[in-house]
C-alpha cells in the first residue's frame, strides 16, 4: 500500500461521499426512503404554513387600510349623521326661532312648544331612519367569512367588521400548532431513518475495514506500522461516524426545504409584482456558500495533516507501550517523553490550521448574506412593497437560508471527515492478500508427502533471495529438523509450509497438489503452529488453549494441557482455567506461556505441526515431559521443527542444514556428523563439553 502524502487530497468530496452511500447504504435502501420522504414531509408542511401566513398577513393589512380609511372619513360622516338627527334640527329650529322673536319686539309671539321628536318618542315627518350599523360593516370575504359563519353558528359573537377575528386568531394558533406538530413528527421520522442508516454505514465500514486487514498477507503487516493501522481503524472511523451520521440527514431533508422556500417566494413575488428582484435574490443566495467552499479545501487538506499526526501519536504510544520494559531498562523516559512532546506539538499546529481555516466559514457567509439581504431591501423600498408582503418574503427567505447555512456547516464537516474518508477508501482499495484459485481443491486429510520443488523466495521484488533452489521432500509422519545459523531461511521455510506467503519461483505441493490451488481455510485446519515469540491473547486460560477449536469441550482442554504439561501450574492458581493471562500472556512466565501455545496446537490435532524452536523456552525436566507428549502426538504425524535442541534434532528423521538459504547438508544425525562437514562444526561449535542439551544453531 502506498498512501498519498498528507495534505493532497486526490478526489472530489461528493465523489467520497457518493461512493460511501453506493457502497454501503444501498442495503438499508427502505430506512433511507422512510427518511427522505419524512423530510418531503417536513418540505410540504413548511409550505402549508407559508401560504396560510401569507393570508393572515394578507388580513392583517386590510384590516390595517381599512381602519386608516375610516379615519381619515370619520369626521365627515359625523357631520352627516349630526345633520339627518331630527333632534339637531329641532334644535336649529328653535335657535331661528328665538333670533325671530328678539328681532320683532311687537310681537309678543309664545315660543313655539314644539319638542324634540327624538325626545318626545314620536318621529318627526321630515326624520329619516339612519341605517343600521349592521347594515354598513363590511361583510369579510374568504377563507375568513367562511370561519366567521361557522364560528356564529355555534354560538360565538362574531365581530364581522374586522378582519382579524377572534375565531381566526383561534384557527391561526391551531393551524401554528398543527404545523410544528407536523414539523416534529416528520423531523423524529427524518433524522431517526437517516442518522440510524449513517450510523450503520460507518459500522459497515469498520467491519469491512478490519475484514479487509484480516485478507492481507503477513508481507502488507511487515511494512506498515501497526499503530498507523489502528489510528485508521479507530480514530478515521470515528471522524467519518462523528460527521457523515449526523449529517445523512440534513443532507437529505436541506434541498426540500430550500426548494419549498424558493417556490413560495417565486409565487408570492408573482402576486405582488416582485418576480425580477426575487429572482436577483434567489440566484444569489448560493453566492452565500462560494467562499465556504473555497475555504473548505483548506480545511480538508489540514484535517489530513491532522490524522497523519494523530496517527503517528497512536504509533509512538503503541511502540512505547509494548517496548516499556526496555525503556525503563535503559532509564530513557525523558527521552521517549520529549519525542512524544514534538509530535504531540506537532498536531496541536495542524490542528490550530484547520481550526483557523473552519471558524473564518461563518463570518465570511453571513457578511455575504447581510450584504444580498441589505440590497434585496433597497430594491423592495423602490418597488413600494408593502411591510406585510416583505415580511412574507423575508421569512421565506430565511427558511431558505437556514437550511444553505446549515449545508455550509454540513460542508465543513464533510471536508474534514473526506480527508478521513479517504484514509479509509486506501485501505479498502488495498489488496496484498494471497490469490486464490476460484476452483479450489479441498482436502479432507493428509496422506502421502509434502513436496518442496525448487523452491526460490524472496520477501521483496527489490529485496534479496531469501530462499534459492530450494528442494526436499517430507514423507508423512516424519519429523524434520531444520538447522542452520541465524538468517539461514528456517523460519521462512515454515512460513511458506504454512502459506503465510507465495513463493517467488517454483512449487509447495500437499499430496501431488500445489498449495495455490488448494481451499486456504481448510489446508489451514491441517496446520498447527508453535512459535518461539509466543502470543496469547488478553483473555484466560482456557479460552487461550481453545482458540482455533471453539467447539472443544472442557476434558478437551484440560487434556491438551496435561500433554503440554501445562495441567499442574494451571490448578495451582485459585482461579485454575479461569485465569486471565494478561496483554500478550503478560501474567505469566516464558516457559508458562510456551507450554499453553503447545497445547493450543496440541488440542487443534493438526496432522501437519510446525515447531519454530517450540522447546527452547522450557527447562531440562519440562522438555523432557514435552518431548514425551509430542512423541506420542507424532505417530502418522508430519513435524516440521526449527531445532535449536539437541533431544529434537537427535530424533529427527531428516536434518537438513541451511546456509544463506541453501541446502548444503541433509540427512540424519548420524550420517551428517560422520560427513565431518557444516553439521559437524556446528554441532561441536554449539555443543558445550558437559553435554549441555542446547544446540544454539
Amino acid at each position: 500500500m502506498k498512501p498519498q502524502p498528507a495534505g493532497k487530497p486526490s478526489s472530489n468530496a461528493l465523489i467520497i461521499y457518493w461512493r460511501l452511500l453506493r457502497s454501503f447504504a444501498r442495503p438499508y435502501w427502505f430506512r433511507l426512503l422512510i427518511g427522505v420522504s419524512a423530510g418531503i414531509l417536513m418540505g410540504s408542511a413548511m409550505s402549508a404554513y407559508l401560504r396560510f401566513m401569507d393570508l393572515g398577513i394578507n388580513a392583517l393589512e386590510s384590516g390595517y387600510a381599512q381602519k386608516m380609511h375610516q379615519d381619515k372619513t370619520g369626521t365627515q360622516s359625523i357631520k352627516d349623521k349630526l345633520l339627518q338627527s331630527s333632534t339637531i334640527r329641532w334644535l336649529m329650529e328653535v335657535t331661528d326661532t328665538s333670533i325671530t322673536s328678539a328681532a320683532n319686539e311687537t310681537s309678543q309671539k309664545p315660543i313655539p312648544a314644539t319638542t324634540p321628536p327624538s325626545l318626545m318618542g314620536e318621529p318627526a315627518a321630515s326624520q329619516t331612519t339612519a341605517p343600521s350599523p349592521q347594515a354598513t360593516k363590511k361583510k369579510p370575504d374568504g377563507i375568513f367569512a367562511q370561519i366567521n359563519a361557522v364560528t356564529t353558528r355555534l354560538g360565538f359573537d362574531v365581530s364581522e367588521d374586522e378582519q382579524l377575528t377572534f375565531p381566526l386568531v383561534c384557527t391561526l394558533i391551531a393551524v401554528m400548532f398543527f404545523y410544528f406538530l407536523l414539523k416534529s413528527f416528520g423531523e423524529f421520522i427524518n433524522r431517526y431513518f437517516l442518522r440510524w442508516v449513517g450510523a450503520r454505514v460507518v459500522t459497515d465500514i469498520r467491519q469491512a475495514l478490519f475484514d479487509t486487514l484480516q485478507k492481507q498477507s503477513l508481507t502488507f503487516f511487515s511494512k506498515n506500522d501497526v499503530g498507523q493501522l489502528i489510528s485508521r481503524c479507530t480514530y478515521d472511523t470515528a471522524a467519518i461516524e462523528s460527521a457523515f451520521a449526523n449529517s445523512i440527514a440534513e443532507m437529505c431533508t436541506a434541498p426540500i426545504l430550500i426548494l419549498v422556500a424558493f417556490q413560495f417566494m417565486l409565487q408570492k413575488a408573482i402576486a405582488i409584482n416582485l418576480l425580477q428582484p426575487t429572482i436577483f435574490l434567489l440566484l444569489a443566495m448560493p453566492l452565500c456558500v462560494i467562499p465556504v467552499f473555497m475555504i473548505s479545501r483548506f480545511v480538508r487538506k489540514y484535517q489530513r495533516r491532522v490524522l497523519a499526526r494523530v496517527s503517528d501519536l497512536v504509533a509512538r504510544m503503541q511502540e512505547n507501550f509494548s517496548g516499556i520494559r526496555v525503556v525503563k531498562a535503559f532509564n530513557t523516559e525523558k527521552d521517549e517523553s520529549r519525542r512524544f512532546k514534538e509530535q504531540n506539538r506537532s498536531y496541536f499546529k495542524s490542528v490550530v490550521k484547520a481550526l483557523l481555516a473552519d471558524v473564518f466559514m461563518q463570518p465570511t457567509m453571513q457578511m455575504t448574506a447581510i450584504g444580498l439581504g441589505s440590497l434585496f431591501l433597497i430594491i423592495c423600498y423602490h418597488y413600494r412593497v408593502s411591510l406585510g408582503s416583505l415580511a412574507v418574503i423575508g421569512y421565506a427567505a430565511q427558511q431558505a437560508y437556514k437550511p444553505i447555512k446549515e449545508l455550509a456547516k454540513l460542508n465543513s464537516n464533510l471536508q474534514r471527515s473526506a480527508a478521513a474518508t479517504e484514509r479509509v477508501f486506501e485501505l479498502l482499495d488495498t489488496d496484498t492478500s494471497l490469490p486464490l484459485n476460484p476452483n479450489p481443491v479441498f482436502l479432507a486429510d493428509f496422506n502421502q508427502h509434502i513436496q518442496i520443488d525448487h523452491l526460490t523466495f524472496a520477501y521483496d521484488v527489490a529485496g534479496p533471495v531469501v530462499l534459492k533452489d530450494f528442494t526436499a521432500t517430507i514423507p508423512k509422519g516424519h519429523l524434520v529438523a531444520l538447522v542452520g545459523q541465524t538468517g539461514s531461511g528456517k523460519s521462512t521455510i515454515a512460513n511458506l509450509i504454512a502459506r503465510f506467503y507465495d513463493p517467488s519461483q517454483g512449487a509447495i505441493r500437499i499430496d501431488g497438489h500445489d498449495l495455490r490451488d488448494l481451499d486456504l481455510p481448510s489446508f489451514r485446519r491441517m496446520v498447527g503452529i508453535v512459535a518461539q515469540d509466543t502470543f496469547l491473547f488478553n483473555t484466560t486460560i482456557t479460552e487461550n488453549i481453545r482458540y482455533g477449536s471453539p467447539n472443544a469441550s472442557m476434558d478437551d482442554v484440560i487434556a491438551a494441557a496435561k500433554q503440554a504439561n501445562a495441567h499442574e501450574f494451571i490448578i495451582a492458581d485459585p482461579l485454575g482455567y479461569d485465569r486471565p493471562v494478561g496483554e500478550r500472556g503478560a501474567l505469566l512466565s516464558g516457559g508458562q506461556k510456551q507450554r499453553l501455545a503447545i497445547a493450543r496446537a496440541l488440542l487443534k490435532n493438526p496432522p501437519i505441526l510446525i515447531l519454530d524452536e517450540a522447546t527452547s523456552a522450557l527447562d531440562s525436566a519440562t522438555e523432557k515431559l514435552v518431548q514425551e507428549a509430542i512423541a506420542k502426538l507424532m505417530a502418522n504425524r508430519t513435524v516440521i521443527a526449527i531445532a535449536h535442541r539437541l533431544s529434537t534434532i537427535l530424533k529427527a528423521d531428516t536434518i537438513i542444514v541451511l546456509d544463506h538459504g541453501q541446502i548444503i547438508e541433509q540427512g540424519t544425525h548420524t550420517e551428517l556428523y560422520a560427513r565431518n562437514g557444516a553439521y559437524h562444526t556446528l554441532y561441536d561449535l554449539q555443543l558445550s563439553k558437559d553435554n549441555n542439551t542446547e544446540f544454539k544453531a
